[in-house]
């Protein structure tokens, strides 16, 4: 099941936009600036000269970013997140990272970064925001970061320890703090 999910969320990610705010994104690489860049508190993605959204990116406009690939995702979503810190926009900029690193979508010598952004990313999910909901594209359904957040660290072999990730009485998985 945690790769079904994984392989379902990251499908919307795979190709590339032409164009996103007139901005030509095709040739767009990912080169990371800072090892805490997209990791919760960190700001470094605001003078990351590759960062084309550096200036602020609106609501809709992350969303077609993030769903044009990985590395646009990436920067869409780890703006947004510094805009406005929330556990969405957390985990969709761990996510990114995640595709990056699965996809080898940055120079080999930067991939192991990349790899510890997601993680360091996803474990944030649970640390600071577990209590935090994405929502459908109508906006009227939501659900939990947290256990996309989990099931990310666990493909990745990230460390869990403190957390369960557990099925609620509802039948919705839930992520709870343990000793």
């Amino acid at each position: 099941m945690r790769n079904a999910l994984f392989l379902l969320l990251l499908v919307g990610c795979a190709e590339p936009a032409a164009y996103q705010y007139g901005l030509d994104l095709t040739e767009l690489e990912f080169v990371p600036y800072s090892p805490d860049e997209g990791v919760y508190p960190d700001e470094s993605v605001l003078v990351d000269p590759n960062n084309p959204f550096a200036g602020g990116i609106g609501d809709q406009a992350k969303w077609d970013v993030f769903a044009s690939g990985p590395v646009h995702g990436f920067y869409a979503m780890a703006q947004s997140l510094v805009q406005i810190p929330t556990g969405e926009h957390q985990f969709y900029t761990a996510y990114a990272a995640h595709g990056i690193y699965a996809y080898e979508l940055a120079e080999p010598e930067d991939l192991y970064m990349v790899y510890d952004i997601a993680v360091r990313g996803y474990r944030t999910v649970l640390e600071e925001f577990i209590d935090d909901v994405t929502y459908d594209p109508s906006g009227t359904y939501a659900w939990y970061v947290a256990p996309l957040a989990y099931l990310g660290l666990e493909e990745l072999g990230g460390d869990t320890s403190g957390y369960a990730l557990i099925t609620a009485d509802d039948g919705t998985l839930t992520v709870v703090e343990v000793p």
